[in-house]
This record gives structure tokens, C-alpha cells and sequence, in this order.
């Protein structure tokens, strides 16, 4: 008995299909892989200006001051922070503070303040809130319209061409 070794174009065209099934399975793979990682950079990044957003607003910690004497440590407050510490160290003082008003410029803000019927001006401060919510909706909008470019034309950063 003889073996038959013929190779039909049947198997030919079996083989070249695992062979295409197989390498657009590891490309997908990749792709996929690729994309989890922009993802979680994406929403990690997101976090994070969020998180300095809410700093900006609520928080309030104490670094070292470099060149003082005696050495010191000084706060870093958020806006709502500075104006309770504001009315908080004048009162203490014996002051009779009636109103508190948080006055927002661009990128700024600055606490006016109304202690006995008179109005005190308070030092204009760089607001870290409108600083990370700005960063926050240019990085999201750049995304997206990334996102939209390469919809519409059908290639992807992702792949290598």
C-alpha cells in the first residue's frame, strides 16, 4: 500500500486559516493589552487631577520652610481650609469677624473678609482647583477627539503600520 502524499488545495487553504486565525488572535491580543494600559493611564491620570482638584478645595498640610530661622513648618491650605483658618486666627485674636467671602479670579482666588463693619482685602492666592479642572478637561477633550480622529479614519495609534 502505497501512502498518498498529495497536498490539496483544501489543506493548503486549512493551513493558511489556522495561520491567519492564529496570528490576528496574538495582534488582538496585543491590541487589547495596549489598550488596557492607555485606559488605566487614562483614569489614573483622571484620579489624580481629581484628587488635587478636591486638595484645592478641602485640604490642607504642612511642609518644611526652606530658609527660615528657626527652621518652621508652614501650611499649604485649600481655599475652604484658608478661610476657616483666616477666621479661625482672627477670632482667637478678638476680633468680631461678621462675614467671610471666597472671591475667584482666573487661576486665583482671595478671601475678603468683614471684621467690625469694615472690609479687609485679602492676598490674591493661585487656586490649584482651577488649575487641575482646566488640566483635567484639556487631557479629556484632547483624548477624545484623538479617539474620534482615529474612528473616523479607521486607524489606530495602537497598531503599527
Amino acid at each position: 500500500m502505497e501512502a498518498n502524499n498529495d497536498f490539496s488545495l483544501w489543506d493548503a487553504a486549512g493551513c493558511a486559516g489556522r495561520v491567519i486565525s492564529r496570528m490576528s488572535r496574538i495582534t488582538l491580543k496585543n491590541l487589547v493589552v495596549l489598550m488596557k494600559s492607555q485606559v488605566i493611564a487614562l483614569v489614573i491620570l483622571n484620579a489624580l487631577l481629581l484628587f488635587i482638584a478636591a486638595y484645592g478645595v478641602w485640604g490642607a498640610f504642612w511642609i518644611w520652610q526652606p530658609g527660615a530661622d528657626p527652621p518652621q513648618l508652614v501650611p499649604l491650605y485649600g481655599s475652604q481650609s484658608y478661610i476657616q483658618s483666616v477666621v479661625q486666627t482672627l477670632e482667637h485674636k478678638g476680633y468680631n469677624v461678621t462675614t467671610a467671602a471666597l472671591v475667584y479670579g482666573f487661576l486665583t482666588y482671595h478671601v475678603d473678609i468683614w471684621v467690625d463693619g469694615t472690609q479687609k482685602l485679602g492676598v490674591t492666592r493661585f487656586d490649584w482647583t482651577q488649575f487641575a479642572l482646566t488640566l483635567l478637561a484639556i487631557f479629556d477633550g484632547w483624548t477624545l477627539i484623538d479617539f474620534l480622529r482615529t474612528r473616523r479614519t479607521g486607524k489606530s495609534r495602537c497598531t503599527k503600520s
